[in-house]
């Protein structure tokens, strides 16, 4: 297996998955609000978009050997650990790279839906 094959892979199952979840929190935000029109329901969409799509991934990951062990957002950035075929490895992201990708990804769901 290609070293890159599961890392690009790896990277879409994190945006995917931060972006499910920024849009639920968004919705909830939303809510709270009070706005002309009702976006809720839209972001929930959306969200169920994007879940779908980390979830795709993450089978993407287990057919190429792969599990993510464990993830968390730290002051030097997002950290992951993963299981590549018995050897664990690292991904360190930025997260404001992170968050313009989500955007990207964001726009992409929409234009698509």
């Amino acid at each position: 297996m290609q070293d890159g094959a599961w890392r690009d892979v790896l990277h879409e199952y994190i945006v995917y998955g931060l972006l499910f979840k920024a849009l639920m929190v968004d919705a909830g935000l939303l809510e709270q609000a009070s706005t002309k029109l009702r976006y809720k329901a839209l972001l929930e969409k959306l969200s169920i978009m994007a879940e779908r799509e980390h979830h795709r991934y993450r089978r993407e990951l287990n057919r190429l050997g792969c599990k993510v062990v464990k993830t968390e957002q730290q002051a030097i950035g997002y950290h992951v650990l993963v299981k590549v075929l018995g050897h664990v490895q690292e991904a360190i992201y930025s997260v404001e790279t992170l968050r313009s990708e989500c955007e990207v990804r964001l726009e992409r769901l929409i234009q698509n839906r």
